[in-house]
């Protein structure tokens, strides 16, 4: 493998996107000077693969921690991945029904859902994205990484961890919960993804603004959180930069002369 200065893991929503959720041309042209340098960027992402694939391909990236750490993957090859077990993935979804919480259930490129509801249909408008299609069978016959808990219901926040504590929630928009196995986050993903490139001699950078991204900070040496960050992110950063409409990565990477 290639003999890396340094690894930086970027957030992908209100870090490395611009608000249209495509990538600036600042922040492309800042990518290949990473590489120009001989530092690896990685996406690290609540997203799947499949859905970050058009982020990826424009970067020409194509290491990803995705799905808030439940997959890995290096150089496109996946080298980690924890699926949710089987009763509880029923439990949550029996409950879920029954409280009009709609699910999208992710494996590492696809996503699919178990219905349809109003904050649903909301929240993927508010990402430009096409609610997933809906299928009631296929968590039988492919590996469930991660779920997205449809819900603008901030009350559901605490009675979802009172009732399942197996799981972590990380509210990054008002209409959804992302769901991850407990003790399972971006921090894990990064360090199966340290391991599996084996360089543990090169300084690690890591940019990001929500709740799921303490985690992110806390896996690297020095953690970059966006000026529009919340303040826990920023708390467990060593340095907040400007907003991400206010080129937070590229003033980011400069102040730890990276590009």
């Amino acid at each position: 493998m290639k003999k890396y200065r340094g690894i930086v893991f970027f957030d992908l929503d209100n870090t490395l996107l611009n608000e249209q959720h495509g990538v600036d041309d600042d922040v492309l042209a800042a990518i290949e000077t990473l590489k120009h340098n001989q530092v690896l960027p990685v996406i690290a992402t609540g997203r799947s693969a499949g859905v970050a694939a058009g982020v990826l391909q424009t970067t020409h990236i194509n290491s990803i921690v995705a799905l808030n750490g439940q997959y890995v993957a290096l150089n496109g090859q996946q080298v980690y991945s924890k699926s949710v077990p089987m009763p509880l993935l029923k439990r949550f979804m029996a409950y879920s029904d029954d409280h009009d919480i709609a699910l999208s259930l992710y494996d590492a490129y696809d996503e699919w859902a178990t219905g349809v509801n109003s904050a649903m249909k909301e929240g993927y408008s508010f990402l430009n994205m096409s609610v997933p299609t809906v299928d009631r069978q296929r968590y039988e016959t492919s590996p469930v990484y991660m779920m997205l808990a449809l819900t603008k219901n901030k009350a559901d926040d605490a009675v979802l961890k009172a009732k399942f504590p197996e799981f972590d929630f990380y509210r990054n928009i008002e209409f959804a919960l992302d769901v991850v196995l407990k003790g399972v986050s971006k921090q894990t993903g990064i360090s199966q993804a340290l391991k599996a490139i084996g360089q543990t001699d090169v300084p690690t950078f890591g940019f990001g603004d929500g709740p799921n991204d303490v985690s992110l900070m806390h896996a690297v040496d020095h953690g970059v959180a966006m000026g529009n960050g919340i303040p826990e992110t920023k708390a467990a950063a060593e340095f907040v930069s400007t907003d991400f409409r206010e080129h937070g990565v590229v003033n980011g990477l400069k102040h730890f002369d990276l590009i």
